[in-house]
């Protein structure tokens, strides 16, 4: 597989941990106010937790590498589901912002790595779990500033399920995210080797 490069984005430090080992990256100086991870073509950045931060740090690793039409661009993090097992590794088929009620449907696939479902983005945490599908605070901001990026069939959101009604996020600890981001790591290259750039 051709690739120009390969760009992950993901909101929390613990979830860029194991991902960092696993592609063994190393620090970028400078990192242009977000910490970016590169080896070979592969570039981690890690934004902080929300839908603004998520879109300022992809435009930054944007511009860092540049606007490569073959480029692969791939949020990964935790989410919640109202019913879904923790650990569950689910692609994005629908995205939409609970601000503004845009909607973004993002091209999968044809051999996925892994079930699907729709996710819808908060502006804050929800202890409540009223949604259907998966929720999380970074997949709007993250989807339309990668699209600017490259072409929309190369940009996917790939989300581990960290609580649920059962098992709440109440206490939910690194530790914790570090493991079901190494459990999601099989999939993440699973997924890389289905994207064609060329296609």
């Amino acid at each position: 597989m051709l690739v120009s490069s390969i760009n992950l984005v993901v909101a929390l430090p613990a979830e860029a941990k194991p991902i960092i080992s696993r592609f063994r990256l190393e620090r970028v100086q400078p990192d242009f106010g977000f910490p970016c991870y590169r080896r070979g073509p592969v570039t981690l950045v890690v934004t902080g937790p929300g839908k603004i931060e998520a879109a300022a740090g992809t435009a930054c690793l944007g511009a860092l590498g540049g606007c490569l039409q073959t480029s692969i661009w791939i949020n990964l993090g935790i989410a919640g589901h109202a019913e879904r097992p923790i650990g569950e590794i689910l692609l994005a088929s629908l995205i939409r912002d609970a601000g503004s009620g845009w909607v973004w449907h993002p091209i999968l696939p044809p051999h996925r790595p892994c079930s699907t479902d729709h996710l819808l983005t908060l502006d804050r945490a929800d202890s409540d779990y009223r949604y259907q599908g998966m929720f999380d605070m970074e997949a709007s901001g993250f989807f339309p500033t990668a699209c600017r990026y490259s072409r929309i069939g190369l940009v996917q959101v790939l989300k581990v399920i960290s609580d649920n009604r059962s098992v709440t996020a109440r206490g939910l600890s690194g530790k914790q995210v570090r493991l079901l981001m190494s459990e999601a790591l099989a999939t993440l290259e699973v997924l890389l080797s289905s994207l064609d750039p060329c296609a």
